[in-house]
């Protein structure tokens, strides 16, 4: 009998566990926004992989939709990251035509509803992850970040019917990355002009003396 009783409430935990999770209609074919390439409105044909992120907030923290230009994704990425967004799902080596796509409903394992902020991350490429675009990163790769508030769908309220993308209201637009070797560049330029601000200071310290 007890243990009868403990396999009820485990399953009701279950179930009570997936009725927290909320699910949007991840397709953009009935809505204005699309993706595009380098500039809005200049939508994107071809492989391309996407993540979804979210997090339980009212408001899109600053710093993530960014004016497009060189490297914008990445910082929009790396501000996403730190504001303690979530993975919520990702697809790799799909096929996107005028800057849309259809990958249907998907559930949100983090965001129980009824809205949340979600963002999109998107680059040009069949890598399989995020990093992966950005260690095999050309001349040629393209990325991008766009967060909006938007609904999510309560399962025990409406089970069959995933929120559409309604909040999403301007393109995510993917631009350049840096290629890998120049984020070693990057810090090392970082750390020469760290040492002449040093060497700036004490030299002002000693002839204030």
């Amino acid at each position: 009998m007890k243990q009868q009783i403990l396999s009820a409430v485990v399953t009701l935990g279950f179930a009570l566990g997936a009725l927290a999770q909320g699910t949007i209609d991840l397709s953009d074919y009935n809505i204005t926004p699309r993706v595009a390439t380098d500039t809005a409105g200049y939508y994107y044909t071809g492989t391309f992989g996407i993540q979804v992120w979210g997090i339980n907030a009212a408001t899109v923290p600053a710093g993530i939709n960014v004016s497009p230009g060189p490297g914008s994704g990445v910082a929009a990425y790396n501000a996403m990251v730190a504001d303690g967004f979530t993975l919520e799902a990702t697809f790799v080596n799909q096929t996107m035509d005028g800057g849309a796509f259809g990958l249907g409903a998907i559930t949100l394992p983090t965001i129980p509803g009824p809205e949340a902020v979600i963002a999109l991350v998107a680059w040009n490429t069949s890598a399989a992850s995020w990093g992966a675009m950005l260690g095999s990163a050309n001349a040629n790769t393209r990325a991008g970040v766009i967060a909006f508030v938007n609904p999510v769908t309560v399962l025990i309220g409406n089970p069959n019917v995933p929120a559409a993308l309604t909040g999403w209201t301007q393109d995510l637009v993917m631009t350049s990355v840096p290629e890998p070797g120049a984020f070693p560049l990057a810090g090392l330029g970082a750390a020469v002009v760290l040492l002449l601000r040093r060497r700036q200071c004490a030299e002002g310290a000693r002839d204030a003396g």
